[in-house]
């Protein structure tokens, strides 16, 4: 039987899930600075002294959810590898690229890169994460034997593939997650034979 913490504790997560749903809903809607706490209890069906047990004002949503979605870019990015995990290029296949399905997923949210009145930083949080990712965990071996694992080899990768991912997502996610898994595939096999896995899961 679950104990009265745990009831309580899946209580607050539906609750900052939905929440967070009806936020990311009126800010497609309506703009970012357009969107109140009235707004957002309104459409999430609850009271303002709900929103207040779980957050201090809209800015305070607006760190975790940013939070929340930065993390979970990295985690489903690894969620497939692991420790010490060597991968030939050549063996990737349209499901590799775990991060595309997981945007795929979660349109609302991403849709919201493209809105002029957005959450303010988010448009640096796709590469950023991309890049962190890339500099954590990847070992990359070029096919022409030259160095692409400094710092700034990773940051051009990163900003090149959230590039692609938002040329993606600008045109309506009009090809599928596999198709746009394998032209980055394609690309990363121009310039590497395959990768290892540095850290990470074991």
């Amino acid at each position: 039987m679950e104990t009265k913490t745990n009831l309580v504790s899946k209580q607050s997560i539906r609750t900052k899930a939905h929440l967070k749903k009806a936020f990311i809903s009126l800010i497609n809607e309506k703009g970012y600075s357009h969107v109140t706490v009235k707004d957002i209890v309104n459409r999430a069906m609850y009271n303002r002294t709900t929103f207040y047990l779980h957050y201090l004002d809209k800015h305070h949503l607006t760190e975790e959810l940013q939070e929340e979605m930065f993390d979970a870019i990295k985690r489903t990015s690894m969620d497939r590898y692991k420790r010490g995990e060597n991968i030939p290029i050549t063996k990737m296949g349209p499901e590799s690229f775990e991060l595309i399905h997981f945007i795929y997923k979660n349109q609302d949210f991403f849709n919201l890169y493209l809105i002029k009145d957005t959450i303010p930083g988010l448009h640096h949080d796709l590469p950023r994460a991309i890049y962190k990712i890339l500099e954590e965990h990847f070992v990359f071996t070029a096919n022409n034997s030259t160095i692409i694992n400094t710092p700034e080899h990773k940051l051009y990768m990163a900003h090149g593939t959230a590039g692609l991912i938002m040329e993606w997502i600008r045109n309506g996610y009009i090809i599928s997650p596999n198709e746009l898994s394998l032209q980055l595939i394609n690309i990363l096999k121009t310039f590497a034979d395959h990768f290892m896995i540095v850290t990470g899961e074991a």
